[in-house]
């Protein structure tokens, strides 16, 4: 078995444990979209929901708007257009927005390594 770095079988136990981690109350947000997934392309239409994408090597774009996303993993590549805060907790993930819900830029948080976080603009 290859050896592993501490960071990455840290990541790997929170992509295990990221509901746990990003809710206090599961289940209880009906405006909530889980989308837990590898390698894929998906789209969404926002809504005013909340995004939780747990995955690796995603392509994801959410139209319209979203309260919250929080993206866990590495290596992905999420658009959005609106959007009041975004999460990222892993490494290599590239998110970009055109602009905040209700104001110019949301609400960033990132935890990793070369992660993005940029405006479309």
């Amino acid at each position: 078995m290859k050896h592993r770095s501490p960071l990455f079988r840290l990541m790997l136990a929170t992509v295990a444990s990221a509901s746990i981690l990003f809710t206090y109350n599961a289940g209880a947000d009906p405006a909530k979209e889980e989308v837990m997934a590898s390698d894929v392309k998906q789209s969404y239409q926002g809504e005013g929901r909340h995004f939780e994408i747990t995955g690796n090597n995603d392509e994801i774009t959410i139209s319209g708007e979203c309260s919250k996303v929080e993206v866990v993993g590495h290596d992905n590549k999420i658009t959005l257009v609106a959007v009041g805060v975004i999460q990222v907790m892993g490494q290599n993930n590239l998110i970009t927005y055109h602009r905040g819900l209700n104001t110019p830029k949301p609400k960033i948080d990132t935890t990793g390594e070369n992660n993005k976080v940029v405006s479309a603009q």
